[in-house]
């Protein structure tokens, strides 16, 4: 569905490209854009949200952009094929990949692309009915104005912290992608932001980032990425340059960790030099992340 408004009362003949004309408003194409373009980032950072990912604001206009040209080109004579029903899914598609492209968890950006689209379009058509404006009208375009506009989004945000309470909640908590680099090698994860995190490193003051032992493997040879997995006493011998940080829980227990130097860490593109890498105990990733930070 798409949605437009008009500048009333102007009106035109319109050829639907099945050989008879049909009365409709005069369709402004900067209006249309606009609003469309307004609609699909709702979307897109409302996806974000439900995912628990960054939000890369740059990305989602780049695919509310993408939308809203693809609504606009679609009512171009010869281009109606791009409203076609096999078609949206195709665009939903193209739009997932350039606001989202490089999750590792794409699909599930996917299905609730169309899960957040499908409740946001119904919660526009029963306020647009609810105020009298109609459903969809020729070409399946919608007419409607601010007023259901804001209708319908209080109305998708009510059900989202409804239905999806628990979900909100986690996409709430602040995440980075974090590159790690050492001796000539580098791997990326996500770490989230734990603002109960104090853990530092007694030798230089650095702060620690905590991560699997599985996301920080491919940093090692086959034999080192194993004795990550052991106890961080059997495993320092055979790390160059590691070394053993304490650590207490929130629950008073305690142990060791296996932290180590590397050469670069970055966390969302900016070069960290206060951070040192340590090995989890137990693994972190049960809600999409493999550190805290």
């Amino acid at each position: 569905m798409k949605f437009y408004h008009t500048r009333p009362p102007i009106s035109t003949g319109f050829a639907d490209g099945r050989g008879y004309d049909r009365a409709m408003e005069t369709v402004y194409i900067d209006e249309l854009f606009l609003l469309n373009l307004a609609v699909d980032y709702f979307l897109l950072l409302g996806t974000a949200k439900l995912c628990a990912l960054p939000y890369r604001r740059g990305r989602f206009l780049a695919g509310a952009a993408l939308g809203a040209g693809w609504c606009c080109a679609s009512l171009f004579p010869g281009m109606g094929f791009l409203d076609a029903a096999l078609m949206r899914p195709v665009l939903a598609m193209a739009m997932t990949v350039a606001a989202f492209g490089g999750e590792r968890r794409l699909t599930r950006c996917f299905l609730s692309f169309l899960g957040v689209s499908a409740l946001f379009g119904g919660a526009v058509y029963a306020a647009a009915l609810y105020r009298g404006s109609g459903g969809p009208g020729p070409g399946r375009l919608m007419h409607l104005d601010m007023r259901v506009l804001a209708a319908a989004f209080a109305l998708c945000w009510a059900a989202v912290s409804l239905v999806f309470r628990r979900t909100v909640k986690n996409a709430e908590r602040r995440t980075y992608d974090v590159t790690v680099e050492h001796r000539g090698r580098a791997v990326s994860f996500r770490a989230l932001a734990d603002t109960g995190n104090g853990l530092v490193d007694p030798v230089s003051g650095c702060a620690v980032l905590v991560a699997e032992a599985g996301a920080l493997a491919g940093l090692f040879s086959p034999g080192e990425a194993a004795l990550l997995r052991t106890s961080p006493i059997d495993a320092l011998p055979a790390i160059a340059g590691a070394r053993l940080i304490p650590y207490a829980g929130v629950d008073g227990a305690g142990g060791l960790l296996l932290a180590f130097r590397p050469d670069r860490i970055t966390v969302d593109g900016e070069t960290r030099h206060d951070l040192i890498a340590a090995v989890a105990p137990v693994p972190l990733g049960r809600d999409g992340y493999e550190a805290i930070l």
